[in-house]
């Protein structure tokens, strides 16, 4: 290979390389520094606020009983690493018997951010359940999702009933979200 086509090869990486920087990474700075920016002048404006103290009691005991909820649904001792979602599924199955569970379908998608702005590196994993079943099989769904050891917090819950109350039979989509800590990155140094 000459020299030139190498030259012109490593102008088009670098051109391409400069787009990608620029209509990719840059409106992402430019995001992240407007939200911290408005952050700040919220945290500035909260500080100077003339608000007597007894009336933000009530927004107090909000924000503690959400950071409760938040350590309860990130405990610390938790594995690292992706979830065992065969296992998730396998708990959360019920037997198809044509009576109690008519059908019933899982499907997981990737692990990404969990929105929570914490020390830890947590990731979330979407576990979506398409049920069609008795308004008991559902409860009993439900019960195994709450009484599951794996973290989790349901995103979604869409219930589609029959019109006719003497119809025992229910479709529901239920999207939980299975938290996991983010495997640490090891530096090859």
């Amino acid at each position: 290979m000459s020299g030139d086509r190498i030259f012109q090869y490593a102008a088009g990486v670098g051109i391409l390389a400069s787009l990608v920087a620029w209509f990719g990474i840059v409106p992402l700075h430019v995001r992240a520094s407007d939200q911290e920016a408005e952050t700040a002048s919220l945290l500035t404006r909260v500080a100077a606020s003339p608000m007597p103290a007894d009336r933000l009691v009530p927004f107090r005991a909000e924000l503690e009983r959400r950071v409760r909820m938040l350590r309860r649904e990130c405990p610390v001792g938790v594995d690292q690493g992706p979830p065992d979602l065969a296992g998730i599924i396998r708990k959360l199955s019920l037997p198809i018997d044509g009576s109690a569970v008519i059908d019933q379908t899982f499907t997981a998608e990737r692990s990404g951010p969990t929105g929570f702005d914490l020390d830890l590196p947590w990731e979330v994993t979407p576990i979506r359940i398409e049920l069609t079943a008795t308004w008991s099989a559902i409860a009993n769904v439900l019960e195994l999702i709450e009484g599951m050891e794996t973290p989790n917090r349901m995103t979604e819950f869409k219930l589609e009933r029959d019109l006719d109350p003497e119809v025992e039979i229910a479709r529901v989509s239920i999207e939980i979200e299975v938290l996991h800590q983010v495997e640490p990155v090891e530096n090859p140094e």
